[in-house]
């Protein structure tokens, strides 16, 4: 029997295709390794870049809205190349999420924080989330808040100690020294012990790398803003189900 063949029309528009997901980088040339979002291969789908010229990290810190014009440019610049989502590449672009998500017609992942909620509804009763944050004295009740994070649900822990994690990521190194940056990830992830906590958040995307260190330092699960990617990518992907047996 001969197959019939389907006819169907393909519409352009676009000049590249297929990009699932479309990130927003900080402007900076740091040195990023797999894990890092800034590493395409960080993901095991397409996904297409799009750098914030202008827009000073600064402005994250502070929540200073003062160059707002150029995140939702560049959000925009996403959605019309065709991405099916957007994502910042910095946790502390929280604040600024309902700026964007007012001004795309796709979603738009701002940060990890997003996730304390959801995990703080799963974990058992008293349990709290730690995150793990670039510096606890830049992330702000504000940046809590725009997550809608109870502050008494959480146990924060930074990276101010690691001189390698302020030569790369806070004064904008262009040299990463990996085996510093780990022991400091893991200094920073063993400040949680014995603090009663269930899971743990990694507001720093620059952290992500060593995402196995800190599992394997807490025995604890561990998610990032690669987690709330992936989440969005698995929902547009087709999965057809089909059974072994009759």
């Amino acid at each position: 029997m001969s197959q019939k063949t389907v006819s169907h029309n393909v519409t352009g528009g676009l000049t590249s295709y297929g990009h699932v997901a479309g990130i927003l980088m900080s402007d900076s040339t740091i040195p990023r390794i797999p894990g890092d979002p800034g590493h395409a291969e960080t993901f095991s789908f397409p996904v297409i870049y799009h750098t914030l010229e202008g827009f000073p990290f600064e402005d994250l810190v502070e929540i200073r809205k003062d160059h707002l014009d150029v995140l939702l440019a560049g959000a925009k610049f996403l959605e019309d190349k065709g991405v099916r989502f957007a994502a910042a590449d910095c946790g502390l672009f929280g604040p600024f999420t309902r700026d964007v998500t007012q001004h795309l017609s796709i979603p738009f992942i701002g940060t990890a924080l997003d996730l304390v909620p959801l995990l703080q509804h799963h974990l058992p009763a008293r349990q709290k989330t730690g995150i793990i944050t670039g510096d606890t004295r830049i992330l702000k009740p504000a940046h809590l808040d725009a997550s809608g994070i109870d502050p008494d649900s959480v146990v924060i822990s930074g990276m101010e100690n690691s001189d390698a994690f302020r030569q790369v990521v806070m004064e904008r190194g262009n040299i990463l020294d990996v085996s510093h940056m780990r022991s400091g990830v893991i200094q920073a992830a063993e400040a949680l012990k014995d603090q009663n906590i269930g899971a743990v958040v990694l507001e720093c995307t620059n952290l992500i790398s060593f995402k196995t260190d800190i599992q394997g330092c807490l025995r604890l699960p561990v998610f990032d803003l690669t987690s709330l990617i992936e989440f969005y990518a698995a929902g547009f992907m087709r999965q057809a189900f089909t059974s072994r047996f009759i």
